[in-house]
């Protein structure tokens, strides 16, 4: 009782405090937390960030947009506020700042805010001759450093000793983690990258890692050349449709969420992403005449694997029985599934694109994909994945369109894989007031379909074996207040991991924000997921019958901009998942977030005070933290304690910044952190980053 009237006191104290401070809710945030909550490996939400990253480094120019198809990578739009936001381009000409958004209908404040760090209005103008003289005045120049360790040392770390006939530290390398990421641009037509990383653990100019990083990425791109719409030698990324047959990367309406747009057709672009078992390096190109626009990719490149046969002649695998995405290459066993197995993936898309006139407009698309690896991939077979992949080659087809008609659009994709399975997704989105907008989403996987690069719209982490309609609805209610809804009905109709029958659920949210005044508002939001997974209270059965699990969180974010230099923001959240069988126990998380700006060489201090309270795994909560520019933090929170962390941002030079960002974690639930050689002895874990960004 005592514990209860503790948490119920804190929460109060926190919400009457919480009425002077504020703080804005990013839907990218909240989408980027979801996810981490359904991604199988920490590559994999690193894939996503990065997209992410990726849009701000380099934001759209809203003015050189060809059509509404150049608009689509912009977050927050739906396709009509696209096709507004085009047809004003066209009617009045270039766009000179975000200001003038407001007058297009459906824009408001709120919502120019959200874009604005992913748009340009750079006035149309003819480029200087591309003359070596010219690439080197007009080029632009950016140079990132960034280091980063976590401390205490963990036990993997620690050296051997002769006496007792410890062999050494697990991990071959030191603690730190390298990254450094460099780009030159020339307006919108030429960019060269170039990034590496060493991820901690890994050596760095000694071993397998002799070249110094574990991992480089490199890219050359060239854009808007006369027909040549885009031309990516090195790395890249390939996104068409809806993502079903070819969707290389994340983005943010892949999975049910508070987005109202689906996966958006990126096309071909260049990725200096870090994640190693995504990437695709080779040859890409994108051919635009309108009405027709042709693309088509050829990747060759190793991946990491699970060897289970192995040939000594070639080196490689002859056969594996699963890929490794991790990118980790800090032990003997890491070291040895290294570069294992090589990939070929080659493919292409050709849409046509035709707007007959203002009220009616189509876009059909042909996608085919093809891969090949060097070795057999031969997994172990469950009941559950007995669909699964297996073999040397793979292949989709896929057809996708979009038809506008007057207000209404539809969207949608059908795929086949070689083993002749299918899938399908279809969706509407129309906005029949400027205050109002809808989008349904039916897809219908086969678990059968093998869509090795598939990133469509669902629950699954890969695009097979379920089926479900998404509604989701944006209403403003008042003009200080907006709602966003979703529900997500889904089923799976063969067997998944820990859910030995067919079954299905139900996803819903709800967030509600209301602009109390020019410098307030607050947000609450909440989220409920209906499954079914295995009873497990008897281990010695074979096929364990279902049981309900219910896993409901509630948030609200509160602030305050008192000054213009001044941003607070509190957040107070609980969760809780209930069983059948089980008890309930909430979790329970609180934070307290000021950031300062200031345009002296102190440019920003942001800093973080939480608390949390979260008893099991299943009610961890996740939380996206303050970071120094273009990094991520996505910590998972569970046990007992408090949560500090702080970045600072200082103005070197005029074309230089520096980051430093702290973070301590100190648990009172336990007298040490983590499991085997990721253990630290303590109950305190911390973790400190410095970054430069140069630009010239």
């Amino acid at each position: 009782m005592k514990k209860s009237l503790q948490k119920t006191g804190c929460l109060v104290s926190l919400l009457l405090f919480s009425i002077m401070v504020s703080g804005q809710t990013d839907l990218i945030n909240d989408q980027i937390e979801r996810l981490a909550e359904t991604m199988e490996t920490d590559q994999d939400i690193t894939a996503f960030c990065e997209d992410i990253a990726d849009m701000a480094r380099h934001p759209v120019p809203v003015n050189s947009a060809g059509d509404e198809a150049d608009l689509g990578t912009i977050p927050f739009l739906t396709t009509k506020l696209r096709r507004d936001l085009m047809t004003y381009i066209t009617s009045f000409g270039d766009i000179l700042s975000g200001y003038e958004l407001l007058a297009i209908p459906g824009f408001d404040s709120s919502l120019v805010m959200k874009i604005a760090p992913f748009v340009t209005f750079t006035p149309s103008s003819h480029l200087p001759v591309p003359t070596p003289g010219n690439l080197f005045r007009y080029g632009h120049h950016a140079l990132m450093l960034r280091y980063a360790q976590s401390f205490p040392e963990s036990e993997g770390y620690k050296p051997g000793d002769s006496i007792t006939g410890d062999p050494g530290p697990y991990y071959k390398g030191n603690p730190q983690r390298y990254y450094f990421r460099y780009e030159y641009s020339w307006f919108d037509k030429l960019r060269i990258g170039l990034a590496g990383e060493k991820d901690p653990g890994e050596q760095f100019f000694r071993g397998r890692q002799s070249w110094g990083m574990d991992y480089y990425s490199s890219f050359l791109s060239l854009t808007n050349i006369g027909i040549l719409k885009n031309l990516v030698t090195g790395n890249f990324r390939a996104s068409f449709g809806q993502g079903l047959t070819m969707g290389s990367g994340f983005s943010p309406g892949s999975a049910p969420g508070f987005s109202l747009n689906g996966p958006a057709s990126r096309g071909i672009r260049p990725d200096l992403g870090m994640s190693e078992g995504n990437c695709l390096r080779g040859v890409a190109a994108t051919f635009r005449k309108k009405p027709v626009e042709v693309s088509c990719f050829i990747s060759y490149h190793r991946r990491d694997a699970t060897s289970s046969a192995f040939d000594s002649i070639t080196g490689l695998a002859g056969a594996i029985s699963s890929f490794v995405t991790t990118g980790y290459h800090r032990t003997n066993q890491e070291i040895s599934k290294m570069n294992m197995v090589k990939e070929l993936v080659a493919g292409g898309n050709v849409s046509i694109s035709l707007a007959p006139g203002q009220r009616f407009g189509f876009k059909i698309g042909f996608t085919g994909v093809f891969q090949h690896f060097s070795a057999s991939v031969m997994p172990k077979v469950y009941p559950y994945s007995q669909f699964g992949f297996r073999g040397k080659e793979n292949y989709n087809t896929g057809i996708d369109y979009q038809v506008r008609i007057r207000g209404i659009y539809l969207f949608g994709e059908v795929s086949r894989s070689r083993n002749a399975g299918m899938a399908l997704i279809a969706g509407v989105s129309s906005a029949p007031d400027s205050r109002v907008s809808f989008t349904a989403i039916y897809r219908d996987y086969q678990p059968a379909y093998q869509g090795l690069l598939a990133n469509a719209f669902g629950q699954n982490s890969s695009n097979a074996n379920e089926r479900g309609i998404y509604m989701a609805i944006q209403a403003v209610i008042h003009p200080k207040l907006s709602l966003l809804a979703y529900t997500d009905l889904f089923t799976f109709p063969w067997l998944k991991y820990r859910i030995d029958l067919p079954a299905g659920g139900q996803e819903s949210g709800t967030m509600l924000t209301w602009q109390a005044s020019r410098n307030v508002n607050a947000v609450f939001r909440f989220y409920q997921k209906n499954t079914r997974v295995n009873n497990v209270t008897d281990r010695s059965t074979i096929i364990h019958k279902l049981t309900d699990q219910v896993a409901r969180n509630y948030r609200l974010t509160i602030g305050w901009a008192p000054e213009e230099q001044l941003h607070l923001a509190t957040r107070i959240e609980v969760k809780e998942v209930k069983t059948t069988t089980g008890k309930v126990t909430p979790g329970y998380f609180i934070s307290q977030d000021a950031s300062v700006n200031n345009k002296n060489w102190l440019s920003n201090v942001t800093c973080r005070f939480a608390l949390f309270d979260i008893p099991t795994y299943d009610e961890r909560i996740y939380t996206f933290e303050p970071e120094v520019q273009f990094g991520y933090s996505v910590p998972a929170f569970q046990g007992r304690g408090l949560r500090v962390c702080s970045v600072v941002k200082l103005r070197i030079l005029k074309n230089s910044e520096f980051w430093l960002r702290g973070g301590l974690t100190w648990y009172a639930d336990r007298n040490s952190v983590g499991t085997g050689p990721d253990m630290t002895e303590g109950n305190v874990r911390g973790e400190l980053t410095g970054q430069v960004m140069v630009h010239f």
